[in-house]
């Protein structure tokens, strides 16, 4: 399965739990835009790209070259997610937590940028900490599995 299928595959669960086209989105890590592509040929049209790698991100409509800080981010966004967005994964979540707006989340590897995270450095603990994290927070989170190879769980919250 080539990346452009993986992201169509997380574009189609965005589509389902979240229909409203109308949604302000942050894509996180975005990297070179397959995720915004998919969710273009979704229906869904403001979508804001964050990456700080140049090449990737500079100069492209939609695209803010920069880190994703979840205290610096603009409160415009009522959807956050992130296709296996390393070391921002744990800043979407207190993003979706500090404004009380969902997130959607595929992780990929242990790299703490907005927590205090002391666990071991293995998948399966730092999922635990992300869905602590956000359950602490009044956030419902759930796990859903996409049909795909390598990390494939995504993680759903919801604000209470």
């Amino acid at each position: 399965m080539g990346d452009s299928q993986r992201f169509r595959l997380f574009a189609s669960l965005i589509s389902e739990l979240y229909p409203d086209r109308s949604r302000r989105i942050a894509d996180v890590a975005a990297g070179k835009g397959y995720l915004k592509a998919a969710l273009y040929q979704q229906g869904y049209r403001r979508i804001t790209c964050w990456d700080r790698r140049h090449k990737l991100a500079k100069g492209r409509p939609g695209q803010k070259y920069q880190l994703f800080n979840y205290r610096t981010a603009p409160r415009e966004y009522n959807l956050v997610l992130g296709m296996h967005p390393d070391e921002a994964t744990d800043q979407i979540i207190m993003y979706a937590v500090k404004h009380r707006v969902p997130f959607i989340v595929c992780p990929c590897c242990t790299k703490p940028t907005a927590t205090e995270y002391t666990g071991r450095n293995d998948y399966s603990s730092w999922m635990q900490h992300l869905v602590s994290v956000a359950q602490d927070q009044r956030m419902s989170v759930r796990r859903i599995l996409l049909p795909m190879a390598g990390r494939n769980i995504v993680l759903v919250g919801t604000p209470k």
